[in-house]
């Protein structure tokens, strides 16, 4: 929801839609995406500082040879149309399960991501990749100086899927967490809310 009282929504096979005060629908914009199951154009963040910049966020998967992949995109909404397109992280890596994309300001104005392990559990224990991870990173894409790992975005490892996340009135942060599910598990999902620190 933007200051305006307008909405902006993404759809999973790629389209970004605009609804006004008035209730009018509008396609804004159509990306590629790689057609995955849990892919596609996911996360949206408007900037803390929309009313002024005009700065919106998305996360899209797309396929790269034959590997999927993730970014993090800024673009600038001007007259209805999205302009000034940068890419503020990617190589994200992706796969057709476990693939994260959720992404909010936090209280500190600082842009957090949350990125799947892309199927392969030792990558989200491995700090120098971008599997298995909450991100924090700058609205421009330099990384903040009080990021946990030196000149990495990486604020939080050790995650296998976390999807939905959010600050309590005490600036805590707390994620869910999607867990195994299946018949060898006999239907428990083992899903998780973690504290994250």
């Amino acid at each position: 929801f933007a200051p305006d009282g307008t909405i902006y929504f993404t759809e999973r096979d790629g389209n970004l839609w605009q609804i006004d005060d008035s209730g009018s629908l509008k396609l804004m914009a159509k990306f590629p995406t790689s057609g995955m199951y849990e892919g596609g154009l996911l996360g949206l963040a408007l900037d803390p500082e929309f009313e002024k910049n005009n700065f919106l966020y998305l996360y899209q998967t797309y396929a790269e040879l034959l590997t999927h992949q993730n970014k993090v995109l800024r673009f600038t909404i001007s007259d209805g149309h999205l302009t000034d397109e940068l890419v503020l992280i990617d190589e994200i890596p992706g796969a057709l399960w476990h693939d994260g994309g959720r992404i909010h300001f936090g209280p500190d104005n600082m842009l957090y991501v949350t990125t799947g392990d892309a199927t392969n559990a030792g990558l989200s224990q491995d700090v120098s990749s971008l599997a298995g991870k909450i991100l924090r990173i700058n609205n421009d894409e330099t990384i903040p100086d009080d990021n946990p790992f030196e000149n990495s975005p990486v604020f939080s490892y050790g995650h296998r899927n976390p999807q939905g996340f959010a600050w309590n009135v005490d600036n805590v942060m707390v994620a869910s967490e999607h867990g195994p599910s299946g018949e060898n598990l006999k239907g428990f999902a083992h899903d998780e809310i973690n504290i994250i620190k």
